[in-house]
Parts: C-alpha cells; structure tokens; sequence
C-alpha cells in the first residue's frame, strides 16, 4: 500500500523502483535491529536454556557488545539512533504507509525493548515470552497509531468491499483486546500476560492518544483550508489545538480512560498537537486551500481508523461491567437475601439457590469475548454473611459483602457514627490505574 499521492491538485510522487526496493530492504535491516536488540538485551533465567525465541542476553556478556549498554543510558544513543535514523530512510525511500507503520513500530520496539532490558528488567524478566509478546504487540499499537493518516491514504484509494476486509481484523483484533482487559482471571482468550499491558497501554493509551491528536489536527487544518483571512485562520489552529485536550478531559470524566489527565499532560497533547498541525499544512502548491481540505480529510479518516474500534471496546467492556455490578450480581444478591429471610442462613454454594427456587439458573459474568468468556461468580458463604466475587476489567477483582445481621443484644452504634450496610471493593465505573 502505497502513500504516494495522485489526487489532483497534488505533486504526484512516483519514486523510482530501486529507491523503492532499498526502502524495503532498509526496513528488513530495521527489523533485523530491532529483533537483535530483543534477543541480545532482554532478560534471562540463569543456569536455564532459553528456547530459541527468547533473549539470549548476549549484549551484556559479549565484550564487543557490552559497550553499547555501558552506561546504560548510552544504549538509547548507540542503540535507539539507529534505528531511528533507519526509520528516516523507510520513510522516504520506500513510499509505503505498510512500511511506514512496520518502520515505527520496529523503532518503539527498540526503545521499549532498550527500556526493559536496562533499566527496569524485573517486569520483563518475570513474564518472560509474555512480556516479548507485550512489548511487540505495544510497538504496534504505537507504529500503527502514529502512521494513521498514511495508512488511511491508501486505505481511501480501495473499494468498500476491499476495505471492510483489510480493516475489519484490525477492528475486531482491538475490541477483542479491551474486552479482555483484566488481570486477574487467566481463563481469557486474548490475555497475553496475566495484566492487560496491551489493552492498557497499547490501545486505551497509546493508540486513544494518536487518534485524538489526530482528530485536533485534521480540525485545525480543515478550518485553516477554508479560513478567509488572517484572522479566521488563527482562530481555526487555535480550535484544533483546544479540541484534543477537550477530548481527553472527558473521557477522563467519562471513565474512558485509565488515567486522570492532569495539566502537563493537556500542555504537552497541545505543544504536539501545534508541531502536528505545523507538519502537516506544509504544501508548496497552487491550489492550497483544497489541497490541505484533502489532507484533514485523511488525516481524520485515519483518526476514526484508530479510535473507533478502540473507543467501542471500552464502551463494550464498560457495558459488560455495569451489566455484571449492577444486574447480574444484583440477581445473585436479592435471590441471597431471600433465601436468609427464610432459612436464617445464607447457602452453602449458589447452586443451592436453584434448588430452592430463588433462582431459576446461576448468572454469569459478563467480562470478556465470547460466549462463556470469564470465569463465573465465586461465592463465599459464612452463613450470615457472604463474599461474592467476579472478574472485572482493568485489574480489579470486584467483591461484594451484605450488610451485617446484628443480634438482638448488639448495638450497630458501638461499630461506629456510620450506619453499615452492603460493601462493593470495586467503583461503580472503571477506575483509573493511575
């Protein structure tokens, strides 16, 4: 898939084939790089064989090569130069928005690998080929998320039936991701590590980023192209570098995002969101104002590409949630709570209260893909109490404990001012991680 433009108005650029095939050729060097600095830095287990996949940290051992990791923050320069330089050339010798987004994920592999391998080990080191697999499919994310606009350029150029089959795995790949997105119940199909780094960081991090950078830029630049004086145009950049940080403030409020924004960060999304838009409303042409409308338009395209299916999966997972917390379980607990007011007692499984009729089959959660997904609800009886638990996403193990049944010589006052009742461990939305 070609980036190369051909729409009219435009400079079409048509490298020539060797320009082409080098490009290419560079980007098997990257990816060559990039997987050697996987195998040389990355943890291993002393006293074990690796498996032929797994680091061999030969960086460390080899004489030759320890020099590019002593000190360890050289190896950002010795290592992370290079490969970035190579991604230069990718991008402008093979002219392919394929090769782009594998060119910048083969360079955050390298420095998250760089990251990991030298700074901060023990995660890696614990996880194993887990963490490789994370840390790869992070890389992606990234790659993917940040070429968006190139990916979509080419995107555009396919017919309808040819595009829903190039993007629909994509789509299904990232929401499948997010519905899975919890650490704390192995049974699920796309958990690659026992915490959900992918989700987490690959998508509802990095890639909700790049989309949302990507729809304040697309705004800015389409007001821009259709700005009729100096004035118009000011106020059209300024609304594109507004509506990123925008976004971000309410999906923060929406729980959309597994992170509080704070003020550096909106300040950081707007200095990007200004040398984004600076880059992209560079043309040296006659036609400006049309040729730049085209431009937001791929632009947002390439937004929608990204933050669609990452923004459906959390509206997925977050229905899954609430429909879990709030009727689900709700079913379990009122068929709980009309089982003690007859038999004095809480069951001793929740089998039980099918058999007494309080329930006609047992809920299950409803967290992950598929049908069954999840592990079903554990239960807890102490008789007259109970702990009721399930698999939430995000990190969270989500329990629920009724209000305590005094007896008639005790006093509720003496446990405190606070009247107790019903105690849920989890929030009534997704929480933040941090």
């Amino acid at each position: 898939m070609s980036f190369a433009s051909s729409e009219p108005g435009e400079r079409p650029r048509a490298p020539a084939l060797g320009l082409r095939l080098l490009g290419w050729l560079l980007l098997a060097l990257l990816l060559g790089l990039a997987a050697t600095v996987h195998h040389g830095i990355g943890p291993m287990s002393p006293g074990l064989r690796s498996p032929w996949y797994a680091p061999t940290h030969f960086f460390f051992e080899s004489e030759i090569f320890s020099a590019l990791v002593d000190p360890p923050g050289f190896a950002f320069t010795s290592l992370g130069l290079p490969a970035l330089l190579l991604t230069i050339a990718v991008l402008l010798a093979a002219h392919s928005a394929i090769a782009a987004a594998l060119a910048a994920s083969a360079l955050g592999a390298v420095l998250l690998f760089v990251f990991y391998g030298v700074f901060a080990p023990s995660p890696w080191q614990f996880f194993g080929w887990r963490g490789s697999a994370a840390l790869t499919l992070i890389s992606i994310c990234i790659g993917f998320s940040v070429t968006a606009p190139l990916l979509a350029t080419s995107w555009l150029r396919l017919s309808w039936p040819l595009r829903i089959a190039v993007y629909l795995p994509f789509a299904v790949a990232a929401i499948a991701f997010l519905g899975n997105a919890t650490g704390t119940d192995p049974t699920l199909p796309f958990a690659v590590s026992p915490w959900p780094v992918v989700p987490v960081f690959g998508l509802e991090t990095t890639a909700l980023f790049a989309a949302v950078g990507w729809i304040g830029t697309a705004t800015g630049i389409a007001g821009f192209a259709h700005a009729s004086g100096p004035g118009r145009a000011a106020l059209a950049l300024g609304a594109g570098l507004v509506v990123a940080p925008l976004l971000l403030v309410a999906g923060s409020q929406l729980a959309l995002l597994p992170f509080r924004v704070q003020p550096p960060l909106l300040v950081t999304v707007v200095i990007v969101g200004a040398l984004a838009m600076g880059v992209a409303s560079t043309l040296r042409l006659a036609d400006r104002g049309p040729a730049l409308a085209r431009r937001a338009r791929r632009i947002g395209v390439g937004a929608a590409l990204v933050g669609l299916p990452v923004w459906g999966g959390q509206a997925w997972a977050f229905f899954d949630y609430q429909l879990t917390r709030e009727v689900r379980a709700r079913e379990i607990i009122e068929a709980l709570e009309r089982h003690i007011e007859r038999e004095s007692l809480y069951p001793d499984t929740l089998e039980d209260l099918v058999e007494a009729g309080d329930l006609e089959t047992v809920p299950r959660p409803s967290i992950g893909v598929g049908p069954g997904s999840g592990e079903p609800f554990r239960y807890q009886s102490f008789g007259a109490s109970y702990l009721l638990e399930f698999t939430a996403t995000r990190w969270v193990q989500c329990a629920y404990t009724p209000a305590p049944i005094f007896e008639e010589d005790e006093d509720p006052e003496e446990f405190g001012d606070e009247p107790l009742g019903e105690s849920w461990s989890c929030p009534s939305r997704p929480p933040e991680l941090w």
